[in-house]
């Protein structure tokens, strides 16, 4: 494990730096990359963003799909490769490949990991969020954070803590907040995003998984096809509150949403009340996250199999 001093002096000296982040990207996914791009660009470090997935509505409020680089990621054009929010070669998608032994690449997480993905690895689960990760790295490299970058952070910290909810939540988590705040992170805006930004098709997904999950022991679940989403006039990420509302529920100490997002290929979304490790579940089959909040993607021949997968993790 490296130091966030080893790792500031190592990623000042690259020219051109390509920055990853992983697949269905969270807020403090797309807030840890977005900041640390535009930290670099502003110390004339040129930094690009690569993301292959569509922003969701709410996620434009904040996050510039323009800022993506659409362009393929040429190898040898990059002297650095950094991902962040993410430490295993399943998570990076279609990227993973970049994070060999064959190039220079920089791992920045808070998820704890039996193997360490990349040269140079901060890796810290003392930390909330890969955004308050990169706020120490970008005060350790000597950035002038400004009111963007600010906000950006914030939004990382405070989504990835559910609004300092979560079991994650630590004491470094409201300092690097008020931190944040005092170089004018726009509250009132990141509020209003996660809050007060319920769209109709929100609603209608919103009623489903009301009318529609089931329960077995304390665990509250839902599954969605392919179809279902169709009919729904949607995606997968529109289902990425499910798992956070069931755990919700009294007497639940754990959730899962399953949903189909091709044939075949079935994305876990799972959740916890402290006390209880959805990690260890998300595992199992090839994902991780945190021990209240984990997800995986993986195979099965229908939806019934997928689902009998699943609750078989869950059998007493």
């Amino acid at each position: 494990m490296n130091t966030l001093k080893e790792i500031s002096n190592k990623i000042l000296r690259a020219k051109r730096v390509a920055i990853f982040t992983h697949i269905s990207p969270d807020m403090d996914a797309l807030s840890s990359s977005y900041a640390l791009m535009a930290a670099l660009n502003k110390s004339d470090i040129k930094a690009d963003l690569f993301i292959n997935e569509k922003l969701t509505f709410n996620q434009k409020l904040l996050y510039s799909e323009g800022a993506i680089c659409n362009n393929e990621c040429k190898i040898n054009y990059y002297d650095l490769f950094v991902a962040t929010d993410v430490s295993a070669i399943n998570r990076l998608g279609d990227y993973g490949y970049i994070f060999d032994d064959k190039n220079e690449t920089v791992i920045l997480d808070h998820h704890v990991c039996d193997n360490e993905i990349g040269k140079f690895n901060f890796i810290d689960n003392k930390y909330s969020s890969a955004s308050e990760i990169i706020f120490l790295l970008l005060k350790e490299m000597g950035v002038e954070i400004d009111d963007a970058m600010a906000t950006l952070l914030y939004a990382g910290v405070s989504a990835d803590t559910s609004s300092f909810q979560n079991s994650n939540t630590k004491a470094n988590s409201f300092k690097t907040a008020y931190e944040l705040c005092l170089l004018g992170a726009n509250i009132s805006k990141v509020n209003q995003i996660l809050y007060e930004n319920t769209t109709e098709k929100e609603i209608v997904f919103t009623k489903y998984l009301w009318n529609n999950y089931k329960k077995i022991d304390d665990c509250a679940f839902i599954v969605v096809d392919n179809k279902t989403l169709e009919q729904l006039g949607g995606a997968k990420s529109d289902c990425a509150f499910y798992s956070r509302a069931l755990v919700s529920i009294h007497n639940i100490n754990y959730s899962f949403s399953l949903v189909e997002e091709e044939k075949g290929v079935f994305s876990l979304s799972l959740r916890s009340k402290d006390g209880y490790n959805v990690k260890e579940k998300a595992e199992r089959f090839g994902g991780g996250g945190h021990i209240c909040a984990a997800g995986a993607k993986f195979n099965a021949r229908n939806m019934k199999e997928a689902e009998a997968m699943v609750l078989g993790i869950f059998s007493k």
